[in-house]
């Protein structure tokens, strides 16, 4: 397998370092003590999953006392990175003719370095790595500022027919975050599709 990494060196996220675990779709968290891992799911993401995974959420951040403004941005993070992977995933479990889709990926969140964090995975097709590069990289490169000003303009503006909505959700996560996203790419040759990771620290 290849991996592209995009702000982020391979033993960090995801890479092969010691002290690493994979998960069923290869993805891989650090086990060391810098990190803390509150929820972890791996499976099938449908709008009912996400909304039964954000109150879980939701009640475990009140149940820690974080404060909330944190809590509010790791809210809505996590509910952008779910409906990401129901828009991206290569790999659904409904037909398209089912009125709710339901596809693979998986999300974390943990705690690294006085800082949490909000980690998903999925499959994309070849095509769809392409555009979300293309959307990911011109965030990296902007100042939060100017990320507040594209995300109220998005709000007010059509999003291209391909984008599913991404173009907000990628927005609201990078308007969430304390840091440029990290994003990277696992290509797999046997199937042709490819793991998108994103990262967010908030």
């Amino acid at each position: 397998m290849a991996i592209q990494h995009h702000g982020t060196s391979p033993s960090t996220f995801p890479g092969d370092a010691p002290g690493e675990y994979a998960s069923p779709q290869g993805a891989l968290f650090h086990t060391g003590a810098t990190r803390d891992i509150s929820l972890y799911y791996i499976g099938y993401f449908s709008q009912s999953i996400i909304s039964s995974l954000a109150e879980t959420l939701r009640l475990q951040l009140e149940k820690t006392e974080v404060p909330s403004p944190v809590r509010r941005k790791l809210f809505s993070s996590f509910i952008e990175m779910g409906q990401n992977i129901t828009r991206y995933s290569a790999l659904p479990l409904t037909t398209p003719d089912q009125q709710q889709e339901a596809r693979q990926g998986s999300v974390c969140l943990g705690w690294e370095d006085g800082k949490y964090f909000l980690w998903c995975a999925n499959p994309v097709h070849p095509e769809d790595m392409e555009k979300l590069r293309v959307r990911l990289e011109p965030l990296r490169a902007m100042t939060a500022d100017e990320i507040k000003v594209a995300y109220k303009a998005s709000l007010r503006q059509e999003a291209p027919a391909w984008s599913k909505g991404a173009d907000i959700g990628l927005l609201t996560v990078a308007r969430d975050a304390s840091e440029p996203l990290q994003f990277t790419f696992q290509s797999d040759e046997s199937t042709g599709l490819s793991t998108f990771y994103l990262k967010a620290i908030i």
